[in-house]
């Protein structure tokens, strides 16, 4: 594969695994890319066909091709997921669809790793959030501190 395409494809995914949502951060390397349709199967190099994936997820899916069945792999950008699983509160994903079922089985989404992952980036998103409001609380607060020093500055001034 081409350079070229291989970070096309690395860009198209965001840096992240397109089915278990692993980042090459995360994952402490450069993933790989999946033929969606396998090319043993039958599937072509186009660029619609490509899926940057982590290893785990490229070795689960391995070559399996069942498209227009139950039993199948959902494409990550051409399928709505939302419709297949949600995450619940315990941070595993679970089946809304017998689509999903498969998918989520077959990819081991519910490995452990990935709970604890799912679980860290939502605290990292709530921690940055939080971050974020005491931020916007403190630039407020000396906002209005300044303000009232230059009231304080005005009165002084003016009644001396």
């Amino acid at each position: 594969m081409r350079v070229a395409v291989f970070q096309a494809v690395r860009q198209q995914y965001g840096f992240r695994c397109g089915y278990c949502g692993i980042s090459e951060t995360d994952a402490g390397t450069t993933l790989t890319v999946d033929h969606f349709h396998p090319r043993s199967r039958g599937g072509s190099n186009d660029f619609s066909n490509l899926v940057y994936c982590c290893h785990a997820c490229n070795e689960h899916k391995g070559d399996y091709w069942n498209p227009g069945n139950a039993a199948r792999i959902l494409h990550p950008i051409n399928d709505d997921l939302s419709v297949h699983f949600t995450e619940q509160d315990d941070f595993t994903l679970f089946a809304l669809t017998d689509t999903g079922r498969f998918h989520i089985d077959r990819l081991h989404l519910n490995r452990p790793p990935l709970i604890v992952h799912r679980r860290t980036k939502q605290q990292a998103d709530t921690d940055r959030r939080d971050r974020a409001a005491v931020a916007e609380t403190l630039n407020r607060v000396e906002e209005v501190l300044t303000r009232l020093s230059i009231a304080i500055e005005s009165i002084r001034s003016g009644g001396e």
